[in-house]
């Protein structure tokens, strides 16, 4: 008899170190964890999808069809046009699923057009409408920062508007309130990216230690042999290599 759980301690950590090591470089059993978690992931995809069609489409119009057609028959229409798409597999009736398609891409459209301007333009403005005086000292330092990476980083993207600075005559206060506003949006944006990549980093280490804790616990002489006998296998491959 197979113990899954043995078996499952082996892949996750031969996979976790598979995948890390394409921070060396591309290798076999990079190529080899990528493709096993496409095609695990297109078959849970399918798998879900026609168990969610059984539960609330087959399932439903069988045991209680009384019921479907009078408060669900609604959900034939989207079955309809993924039936549809099939069609691209036919030479002949191919052109079905150019119906099923304009569908769907109208409907993503007018839903795009109605929530994408909210949230990345009304949303990010508002987000920045903040009082720059009160009582909490570090709440109002906090609000300052925002302003004023926010104008600093609009400002540096402003390439039409750049006040120049003439030879002989003293700068305008517009010249230093522009280059100020510049070089915040410059060290802002800086500071951003990269606490944003520092944080990436963190969570894929955290991702790391934590399936390590969960699989050292129950079977750790398992995913310990796998973890060597994969950093032996990427060792010994690019040994070949060169």
């Amino acid at each position: 008899m197979i113990d899954w759980e043995v078996f499952g301690a082996w892949l996750c950590a031969a996979l976790v170190v598979w995948i890390y090591s394409f921070a060396y470089r591309d290798n076999v059993l990079y190529k080899l964890a990528e493709h096993m978690f496409l095609g695990a992931a297109a078959g849970y995809s399918i798998a879900l999808a026609l168990d969610s069609l059984n539960r609330v489409l087959i399932r439903p119009a069988i045991t209680t069809p009384q019921t479907f057609w009078a408060t669900s028959w609604h959900y034939i229409i989207p079955a309809v046009l993924g039936l549809l798409m099939l069609a691209k597999y036919s030479r002949k009736y191919y052109w079905l699923a150019r119906y099923a398609v304009a569908v769907n891409i109208a409907v993503g459209t007018g839903l795009a057009l109605r929530t994408v301007p909210i949230a990345n333009i009304v949303r990010q403005i508002t987000a920045t409408i903040l009082p720059l005086w009160g009582s909490d000292p570090v709440k109002t330092l906090n609000n300052w920062i925002m302003v004023l990476v926010t104008l600093g980083g609009l400002t540096y993207f402003l390439f039409t508007i750049f006040p120049r600075r003439v030879e002989g005559v003293p700068p305008s206060p517009t010249y230093w309130v522009y280059r100020a506003l510049y070089y915040i949006g410059v060290y802002g944006m800086m500071v951003g990216f990269g606490a944003l990549f520092a944080n990436t980093i963190m969570t894929r280490v955290g991702f790391l230690i934590s399936i390590y804790l969960i699989y050292l616990q129950p079977q750790a002489w398992a995913s310990i042999a796998a973890a060597v006998l994969a950093a032996i296998a990427i060792i010994l491959g690019a040994l070949r290599k060169k």
